[in-house]
């Protein structure tokens, strides 16, 4: 769906991991390329203020930045330069704004950001950050379960970087989690919720929930789910499994929004995501079967529906 239940067109924020170029290398190219005022804000980030877009973060990872419990932390970020990346963080971006932003990619290439394929420790993502229709629209509760359903082809198509499938940060949702999800349509998200805590302990996951649930139902994410990490409330998804590529010359955002896009395109088919949820519980119900198997069971069903994205 392409509007929110108000009507107004859904924005999808972008988030984007790169080793090279500083985080004031970064935020000069930015205003350089879409116009802006860039303002050190110590603690090695930027903000590249008033731009097209809105305001427009570059920052060291900021889940690293912060942990004192890291002794590269302690020596100084800047001796581990290259290990750890420098994140560049969009506002919620419209399709046309997305597709104008996309053009950094070209651009950070001619100054050598290096993407997660550059060197064996470059563990780096991009962030896909949709907004959702409703917190308890049909069409989100459906995305949920269609993501369940897709995971393992994702990975496939995506060829997630060895070295970000040894980290923790994109986790495989439990198995336990996918077969609730497919044998029972849940009709909110608090009822989901209520399910999805005894499955999910961390915001290492491909797709990120928590901040939507923490958006949607803060009352009840403070009972059910005890995590240390904080949690911003966003009413998006969090869609975490994409590497960065950005110094292929081929890629671009596009990829990894069409990876989403498959996601929505299953969510909106009530037919297939029946189909999946059914081949889930068969798939689910036999010994030692391969995960192979259920990829190539995703790709017949979706070329039998005729609902492959274009990715």
């Amino acid at each position: 769906m392409e509007t929110t239940i108000d009507g107004r067109e859904r924005l999808c924020g972008i988030e984007i991991e790169f080793a090279g170029p500083t985080e004031m290398e970064t935020g000069n190219l930015i205003a350089d390329t879409f116009g802006g005022t860039v303002k050190d804000g110590g603690d090695h980030s930027v903000t590249v203020c008033d731009t097209p877009f809105g305001d427009i973060e570059v920052e060291l990872d900021i889940s690293l930045r912060k942990r004192e419990d890291l002794p590269f932390v302690k020596e100084g970020l800047d001796a581990f330069r290259g290990l750890i990346p420098v994140e560049v963080v969009t506002p919620p971006l419209s399709r046309t704004q997305l597709e104008e932003f996309n053009t950094i990619c070209t651009s950070l290439r001619k100054i050598d950001a290096m993407g997660s394929r550059s060197g064996v420790f470059l563990g780096f993502g991009v962030h896909v950050n949709p907004e959702v229709v409703a917190p308890d629209h049909r069409f989100t509760l459906d995305t949920i379960t269609a993501y369940a359903m897709l995971e393992p082809w994702l990975r496939e198509k995506e060829q997630v970087d060895a070295t970000r499938r040894m980290m923790p940060f994109v986790g495989a949702w439990p198995k336990a989690l996918i077969s609730d999800l497919a044998n029972t349509r849940y009709d909110s998200l608090a009822d989901l919720m209520r399910m999805a805590a005894k499955h999910i302990h961390s915001r290492n996951q491909s797709l990120d929930l928590l901040p939507l649930f923490k958006h949607a139902e803060p009352d009840l994410f403070a009972d059910l789910f005890d995590i240390d990490d904080k949690t911003a409330a966003r009413p998006t998804f969090h869609f975490r499994l994409p590497d960065s590529r950005i110094d292929e010359a081929d890629w671009s955002l596009l990829q990894p929004w069409q990876l989403w896009r498959q996601v929505e395109l299953i969510a909106a088919n009530d037919d297939l995501l029946s189909a999946l949820c059914a081949a889930w519980k068969i798939h689910d119900a036999a010994w030692f079967e391969r995960a192979s198997v259920w990829v190539q069971t995703i790709d017949t069903l979706i070329e039998d529906h005729n609902a492959r994205a274009d990715v």
